[in-house]
């Protein structure tokens, strides 16, 4: 069993000294980059992008030995070796946080990388000046054109979002650090950055014209991230420790690590409406498989404050991920970081993904990727509705009211839902469906059900739809209407013939939330109306 090394810092070449698990993508990496010389990826955060930008400057130094093994090594791969200027911006910012600071630390970095080669790097203090001389003189002095990949490109402008005084001047210096790209095309090889954003005021995505996007594209929707077919084959040992850990079989264990990790599609066919297959997050599972034990390290390792600040500055309006329709267009465009929205930053930053595309109206479907995200980013969520960070109330009746569901004991859901509704706060409580839509699906997503909203059908769509391995609900939410007009509603316009193909027993729930004003304050009542179709 080959070791998994976790450290934040391992790199492809440590990884391969090391006799570390690698598991084959350079097939892939072959395949995207192609014969063209410019190009951009993003993805989000602990994806495998510094991985990915390590392998990168390994295969254009000519390190074939480090590949042994692999399927580069028997390909047709030139091995030709190049300088490679490989410059990380994860930890750019700094302290200071300032124009200065990150001039300085780049002029640092740029000269290691000078004294590495024995070139001089120019004394100018524009940093596109010095690192347009440094890239002249690698070329000139190695006799191959120059590799340049920078690995997080736009984490100094993530790092000073909401700190509008500083912005502007950042954004100066990395508009003419990355601006100087493009000038220099006839002494560069290949050109590479990642990030997780696509921020157009850095100049990769105007001055960059030449720039190839591998973002969306279907060769690139498995470069980052397993597929079902790699962890069953590198992790074979590891699921098979994993089984014995929880008590259950492989067959069950893998239907597990699937419900909980994998499911993000990252590339699609726009003419075709076909999604790259899903993909585990790389991170989460080498958790698992390393301490046998299934954690959500991923989510723990970052935390979606911004995000979380972003939607409560919207109103609420781009809440959760599900159910949402997303013109692909405005997804896939590049923005100014102060114009960025909620929806965007759910997409990209990895609590949602991709779930179906309409080549008609070039609309994309959001949704969560996996229980992981689900549960975490719905409590989350869940606290800006209730008013308060203690989520342990909120949290235990949702579990019960899960419980309900997967046992079908339903008389107990009217008194449930009203014991949810109660923990809301009055001061944030919103006068329309739609936030209480959002109210429900947040809580039935923070427990091990997975939740769907606006599910569409030939006649409209379905408020929510719950699907246990033994049943599915169908749940239509009325505000200030009687419960039994959601009821009806659900049989008058057949919902339950999308599920009949599945043969699961199918149940309608009319879910009606009244909100009565007391004094000052407000009370919200639930009435449920059931029945087994």
């Amino acid at each position: 069993m080959k070791k998994l090394i976790l450290t934040s810092k391992a790199n492809f070449a440590e990884i391969r000294q090391l006799g570390g698990l690698y598991v084959d993508k350079t097939k892939e990496i072959y395949d995207c980059i192609g014969k063209d010389s410019y190009y951009f990826l993003s993805r989000p955060r602990r994806f495998g992008k510094s991985l990915l930008c390590s392998t990168l400057k390994e295969m254009f130094s000519g390190n074939r030995e480090l590949f042994k093994g692999l399927w580069l090594d028997s390909s047709d791969w030139s091995w030709e070796k190049h300088p490679v200027i490989h410059l990380s911006m994860i930890d750019m910012a700094g302290e200071q946080n300032d124009a200065a600071g990150i001039e300085e630390k780049l002029r640092i970095r740029l000269n290691n990388i000078a004294q590495n080669y024995g070139v001089q790097l120019s004394t100018s203090s524009y940093i596109d000046l010095v690192f347009t001389v440094l890239v002249e003189a690698l070329y000139k002095k190695t006799g191959s054109k120059v590799v340049i990949i920078v690995d997080e490109y736009d984490k100094p402008m993530l790092d000073l979002i909401g700190k509008t005084e500083v912005q502007a001047e950042v954004h100066s210096v990395l508009r003419s650090f990355y601006g100087t790209f493009k000038a220099l095309e006839s002494s560069v090889r290949f050109v590479f950055l990642t990030g997780v954003y696509k921020f157009s005021k850095t100049s990769v995505f105007s001055s960059l014209n030449n720039l190839n996007d591998l973002t969306f594209l279907p060769k690139a929707g498995t470069l980052l991230g397993y597929t079902q077919e790699e962890v069953e084959l590198y992790f074979s040992e590891e699921i098979d420790a994993l089984a014995i850990s929880l008590g259950i079989d492989r067959t069950q264990t893998l239907e597990r690590l699937q419900d909980k990790y994998n499911g993000y599609h990252f590339g699609v066919n726009v003419d075709t409406r076909q999604l790259s297959p899903g993909v585990y997050n790389p991170f989460g599972l080498n958790h698992t498989f390393a301490e046998t034990q299934m954690f959500e390290k991923w989510f723990e390792s970052g935390s979606p404050s911004f995000l979380i600040k972003k939607i409560a500055e919207g109103n609420f309006k781009d809440v959760g991920p599900e159910g949402l329709d997303v013109d692909f267009g405005a997804l896939n465009n590049s923005c100014d970081p102060d114009a960025i929205t909620a929806t965007s930053l759910l997409y990209y930053a990895g609590y949602a993904t991709m779930q179906e595309f309409d080549s008609h109206t070039r609309y994309v479907r959001l949704g969560y990727p996996n229980s992981e995200i689900a549960e975490a980013t719905s409590k989350e969520l869940f606290a800006l509705f209730v008013g308060s960070s203690e989520l342990s109330p909120t949290h235990k009746i949702a579990l019960k009211i899960a419980d309900c569901l997967q046992s079908h004991q339903l008389d107990n859901l009217k008194d449930l839902f009203n014991q949810a509704l109660a923990q809301l706060t009055y001061k944030i409580i919103l006068n329309h469906e739609k936030y209480f839509q959002t109210v429900i699906l947040l809580m039935l997503n923070m427990t091990r059900l997975r939740a769907h909203a606006e599910i569409p059908t030939n006649d409209g769509s379905m408020d929510i739809v719950v699907e246990t391995r033994s049943e599915i609900f169908i749940i239509e939410l009325k505000f200030n209407k009687p419960a039994a007009e959601g009821l009806r509603q659900i049989k008058d316009k057949n919902y339950a013939k999308k599920f009949k193909i599945q043969g699961l027993p199918i149940t309608a729930i009319g879910l009606s939330i009244t909100l009565q004003k007391e004094a000052d304050m407000h009370k919200c009542v639930a009435d449920v109306a059931i029945e087994k179709l």
